[in-house]
């Protein structure tokens, strides 16, 4: 029976631990967009560019190191690519769905949206292409989909697939239902993305193709 409530508790302690880490890893995450919130000077893009470089690398480290492989090397085959392309048209899907129902609701646009919206008006091309299409891609990615999807919940997949995704949508800030499905679905369709395959290189991917097109899309294509 003590054997039994050390292993419990040793349990407890390791999600604990896991949570903690998460947390740690969404503050460094922000370091970026809490430099440009300070200032939108030449040196402040530099310097908010130069972290999310290094963000990204450390990131990539360190999943590899707790043993959340990214790389794939059949991601560049057909049915590594299709898997993205199929994963993109429901995310597409769901995105449709939810600014459906805000239009329905009066709503233009979603509150995250309309935050990074104000910053990509302050900051170059290069950096927002850098900050929110690569840098916030593989860094939600490895924190949502690796620490809390497959460290917190690694025996208990669909669970982890619902909180997860809820997770993602909440850090997006959203108001309303609509905005909760436009945020929450994604997240639950990269989590099963990345329940099947197991490599993180795949909802990254999705995850920075999406991001990139916005970006892409605000700067040439308004």
């Amino acid at each position: 029976m003590l054997e039994t409530f050390s292993q419990r508790l040793e349990w407890i302690c390791r999600k604990i631990w896991i949570l903690l880490q998460v947390f740690l890893l969404l503050l460094l995450e922000l370091i970026p967009t809490f430099i440009l919130q300070k200032s939108t000077s030449p040196v402040a893009q530099w310097i908010a560019g130069l972290s999310s470089i290094g963000i990204m690398v450390f990131m990539c480290w360190l999943a590899e190191r707790k043993g959340l492989a990214i790389w794939d090397r059949k991601f560049l085959t057909w049915k590594g690519l299709g898997l993205v392309a199929l994963t993109l048209l429901f995310t597409s899907l769901s995105t449709v769905l939810g600014h459906t129902i805000m239009d329905l609701q009066g709503i233009e646009d979603t509150a995250n949206q309309i935050g990074i919206d104000k910053l990509l008006r302050m900051i170059p091309f290069w950096l927002a292409f850098v900050r929110i299409a690569c840098q916030a891609a593989i860094s939600e990615e490895i924190i949502v989909r690796g620490y809390l999807f497959k460290k917190l919940f690694e025996k208990h997949k669909i669970l982890g697939i619902v909180v997860s995704g809820l997770i993602f949508a909440f850090l997006h800030g959203p108001t309303d239902l609509g905005s909760w499905i436009i945020y929450a679905s994604p997240g639950f369709i990269l989590a099963y993305l990345y329940y099947k395959t197991d490599y993180l290189i795949y909802p990254i991917a999705v995850h920075f193709i999406n991001n990139a097109w916005a970006v892409v899309a605000f700067y040439y294509f308004q």
